[in-house]
């Protein structure tokens, strides 16, 4: 599987050390494969919320035998917030393996999400994640499966201009999906008509994207 350039240089960057340190199980796409768009991982999701990373777990008879603990602090879809929640990685201090997400960057994903497995799994303790959930065939949470994803950007605050525009998106999942483009299409003029608001109007480009449903293209 060829990587295709990502307007990341960072990723670049990070591709040479975090590789070493990659779950064993890389991952590995049909061709058909195509990157979620943000509303379709949130329509997707089980649970999406906001939560702290904490800590970290060992597991037993896994592969990848590590897990961060991440304390939820707000539930954006679900129908009650865990205590905790626990998904595949560890924590690092160490900023050759871990960069934070361009809180100004609606579109692409970190660049943790490009290698290895091919979603996110290594975090910086005290990191506000935002993460899509899904469960497994036991019912347990995990990190949503989707290969180069936005499923677990970090954001530097609860109002961040990523947090806005999931809340959105969880909000119009909920509709029938023939409701969907039109609601977008409203609410991104709305956001369109707060001028001087530099987070209403990246939220409305991401709307934009939605509505064009644009992808990330991350392999040829």
């Amino acid at each position: 599987m060829a990587m295709r350039a990502f307007p990341l240089a960072a990723a670049v960057a990070l591709a040479v050390p975090l590789l070493a340190a990659a779950p064993a199980d890389a991952c590995s796409v049909t061709p058909d494969y195509r990157v979620p768009t943000s509303l379709e991982l949130a329509a997707n999701a089980d649970m999406i919320l906001l939560g702290i990373a904490e800590g970290e777990a060992n597991t037993e008879g896994e592969a990848f035998d590590r897990e961060v603990i991440v304390r939820p602090t707000a539930l954006l879809k679900g129908e009650a917030r865990p205590a905790e929640v626990r998904i595949r990685g560890y924590l690092s201090d160490d900023p050759r393996l871990v960069a934070a997400s361009n809180p100004r960057d609606l579109f692409n994903p970190n660049p943790g999400a490009l290698i290895g497995g091919c979603t996110r799994y290594i975090f910086r303790r005290g990191m506000l994640l935002l993460l899509f959930l899904e469960r497994d065939d036991g019912g347990q949470l995990r990190l949503a499966n989707s290969p180069f994803a936005r499923s677990a950007e970090d954001v530097p605050s609860p109002d961040a201009p990523w947090v806005k525009a999931v809340r959105l998106y969880a909000e119009i999942a909920a509709l029938p999906e023939r409701e969907r483009r039109a609601a977008l299409a409203a609410r991104r003029d709305a956001l369109r008509a707060m001028s001087g608001d530099a987070d209403a109007a990246l939220v409305a480009d991401d709307i934009d994207r939605q509505i064009r449903r644009r992808r990330i293209p991350p392999y040829d």
